[in-house]
């Protein structure tokens, strides 16, 4: 008898509480998670698990960040805006996060007095840390709207290029009808594996680069400094590198400033 048993990573939702996103940069809420390996069998997993450690993950950009739960004075269990929980949970933020908030406010508001220095690490890190993201969602196959509309469309592939092929050359030619229908399939396979294949690029483009783009709208930075940035990513083997290019950030940043400045 063969038994499926093992370890799986089990995260406990804890409530949420208020802290600062590198990403949004600003603050935000967060929904902090216990991780803790337990024990499965037949994948049907026991108990919490063994303490792995805690995870914030933020309700407005998704990214996950390392937490200490010490940090806070306490934990809501209400979903709220960040600005809304700091009293409750994270009463001292604007002492602990002081220089990231002025960091911040002079990249939104005087981008021009950064040391080249904070520019770099202003421009590097929404894009370090949307990597860890998409690392993590792309070590599996993303399903998503295409890949189900490719599959639904496999069996009617098929039947089509077999209907078409007995139209053609009749419907006594019974291999004629059976190469079609492998040609049909083989079609149908080929439209499910691209699907599949970019499944991972259209998942970056929906939610990592409009995030991305928003962090780096004050800065303006130039295709030669992203492309720079993504470069550095491919050549450590990070996804986010591979999926996007500098010429389709930069347009994301000039249209969340075009937006930005009509509203």
């Amino acid at each position: 008898m063969f038994i499926v048993w093992g370890k799986t990573i089990k995260r406990q939702r804890l409530g949420f509480v208020a802290d600062y996103c590198a990403v949004c940069r600003d603050v935000r809420s967060f929904q902090l998670k216990r991780i803790g390996s337990a024990s499965h069998v037949y994948y049907i997993s026991f108990g919490e698990g063994d303490l792995v450690g805690y995870e914030r993950v933020c309700q407005s950009c998704g990214t996950p960040f390392e937490a200490v739960p010490d940090t806070y004075s306490g934990i809501s269990q209400v979903a709220r805006a960040g600005s809304e929980l700091i009293n409750e949970t994270f009463p001292n933020y604007f002492t602990v996060y002081r220089d990231q908030i002025e960091s911040a406010r002079k990249a939104r508001d005087t981008p021009s007095l950064l040391t080249s220095a904070e520019r770099r690490g202003l421009l590097r890190e929404p894009f370090q840390l949307q990597a860890q993201l998409v690392q993590q969602k792309l070590a599996s196959i993303q399903i998503d709207g295409r890949v189900w509309l490719a599959v639904g469309a496999f069996i009617p592939i098929t039947w089509l290029v077999g209907g078409i092929s007995r139209f053609i050359v009749g419907t006594d030619d019974d291999n004629a009808a059976v190469r079609a229908g492998l040609i049909g399939a083989a079609l149908g396979l080929a439209l499910l594996v691209s699907q599949l294949a970019t499944s991972g690029r259209r998942y970056v483009l929906k939610y990592s680069l409009p995030h991305i783009s928003s962090a780096l709208a004050p800065l303006r930075p130039s295709e030669a400094e992203v492309d720079e940035i993504l470069g550095e990513l491919r050549q450590h083997n990070a996804k986010l590198g591979g999926k996007l290019n500098a010429a389709e950030v930069i347009d994301a940043i000039e249209k969340k400033r075009q937006a930005v400045w009509v509203q």
